[in-house]
C-alpha cells in the first residue's frame, strides 16, 4: 500500500491505500478503501503489546527447556563415558582371550566361543556409542539461537508504552491489510519460535 497525505480545511490526514485498487475488478482485487495511519498504528501496537506481555512467560519457558536440555545432555555424556569404558574392557578381554589361547590355557572351542561373544559385544557397544554420539550432535544442532535472540528483542521493548519504528523493524516482517477491519501481522520470527511462544 502507498502512504499518502491529504490536507482538508487545515487538517492533515495520513493514510494508506492501494494505488492499483481502482483498476481491479471482482472480489479478488485490492481493497478500495483507505486505512488511516493512526488507526493502523493502534491495531499494530495492540498486537505488539500482546506479544510483549508474553515476555516473562516466554523467558520462564525457555529457561525450563534449557535446564531440561542441559540435564539430558549430561545424562547422555555420562552414558557415553560408561560405554567408552565398556569398549576398552571388551578390547582388553579380546586381547586376553588371544593371549590365553596362545599360552595354551584355553582350548580351541572355548577360545572361538569367547571370540565370537566378544565380537558381538564389541559390535553392540560400537552401535550404542554411534547412536549416543548422534543424539548429542542432534541436541547441539537443535539448540537454536533464534529463541534467545527473539527473547532478547522482546525484553528490549517489554517496558515500552508506544509503538516505535525500531520496534516494528525488529519484530515485524510485514503488515497485511485486507481491509480496515482485517489486519494481519507477519512476525520476523521463525515458525519454531512462533510455536514456542504460542502466537
Amino acid at each position: 500500500m502507498s502512504y499518502k497525505t491529504y490536507s482538508f480545511r487545515g487538517e492533515n490526514y495520513k493514510y494508506f491505500g492501494c494505488p492499483h485498487a481502482k483498476e481491479q475488478v471482482g472480489e479478488d482485487g485490492c481493497c478500495k478503501r483507505y486505512v488511516i495511519e493512526d488507526e493502523l498504528s493502534a491495531v499494530v501496537w495492540f498486537v505488539v503489546r500482546q506479544l510483549l506481555d508474553m515476555t516473562d512467560a516466554f523467558k520462564m519457558k525457555l529457561d525450563k527447556q534449557n535446564n531440561v536440555s542441559r540435564q539430558d545432555n549430561l545424562l547422555l555424556a555420562e552414558k557415553l563415558a560408561r560405554l567408552q569404558q565398556d569398549k576398552e574392557k571388551c578390547e582388553s578381554d579380546r586381547f586376553a582371550n588371544v593371549d590365553q589361547f596362545m599360552a595354551g590355557q584355553l582350548d580351541k572351542d572355548v577360545y572361538q566361543r569367547r571370540r565370537a561373544d566378544l565380537g558381538r559385544l564389541a559390535e553392540k557397544i560400537e552401535a550404542d556409542i554411534a547412536e549416543l554420539e548422534q543424539k548429542l550432535k542432534a541436541a547441539e544442532t537443535v539448540k537454536d539461537d533464534s529463541l534467545s535472540q527473539t527473547l532478547s528483542v522482546m525484553k528490549k521493548y517489554s517496558g515500552a508504552d508506544e509503538l516505535t519504528q525500531a520496534m516494528v523493524q525488529e519484530l515485524i516482517a510485514k503488515v497485511v491489510v485486507t481491509d480496515p477491519e482485517h489486519v494481519e501481522i507477519v512476525w520476523k520470527f521463525k515458525d519454531e519460535v512462533r510455536k514456542f511462544i504460542g502466537i
